[in-house]
């Protein structure tokens, strides 16, 4: 992925905040009554407040000509499968594995902003770290409500 700077990362990271809430939104529609309902709520509160994180930084920086390249390039990143690949991979047999899901993507969300912060230099390499360090506290907190055999 050729980033050229802060604001191309920050519109990738907003786009992938976009299709987890998304993905949640659908959720709670397609489980509203289930075990999960409240998993789900809190997994969504999170998300849309990183979105909202991330899109104040994003004023910062100036426009984002290359929008639809990176839009296609982030739906790739998080969540590629769905609601669909979520449900077919029991994230929503139980809170427990809705949060084991949780704790799986956001691994990987984590592990790609570290990649990209690698990367490159300046002021994407810092979006990106800053980025990385708030997706690790997520990770963090939603592998705190896994139960140690669910861990």
């Amino acid at each position: 992925m050729d980033i050229r700077g802060a604001g191309e990362a920050l519109y990738i990271a907003c786009e992938m905040e976009k299709r987890a809430i998304r993905l949640y939104e659908r959720a709670l529609t397609v489980f509203a009554d289930g075990s999960c309902e409240e998993a789900i709520r809190l997994i969504l509160s999170d998300e849309r407040r990183h979105l909202e994180q991330f899109s104040r930084m994003s004023d910062e920086y100036p426009g984002f000509e290359r929008g639809q390249l990176l839009s296609a390039e982030a739906s790739r990143v998080l969540f590629s499968g769905g609601l669909m690949e979520a449900q077919r991979k029991g994230a929503f047999a139980s809170p427990q594995q809705l949060y084991r899901f949780a704790a799986e993507e956001e691994a990987d969300a984590v592990r790609r902003y570290g990649e990209f912060a690698a990367a490159l230099t300046g002021s994407a390499a810092d979006a990106f770290s800053a980025i990385q360090l708030e997706e690790k506290q997520h990770l963090a907190k939603l592998n705190g409500l896994l139960l140690p055999e669910n861990r």
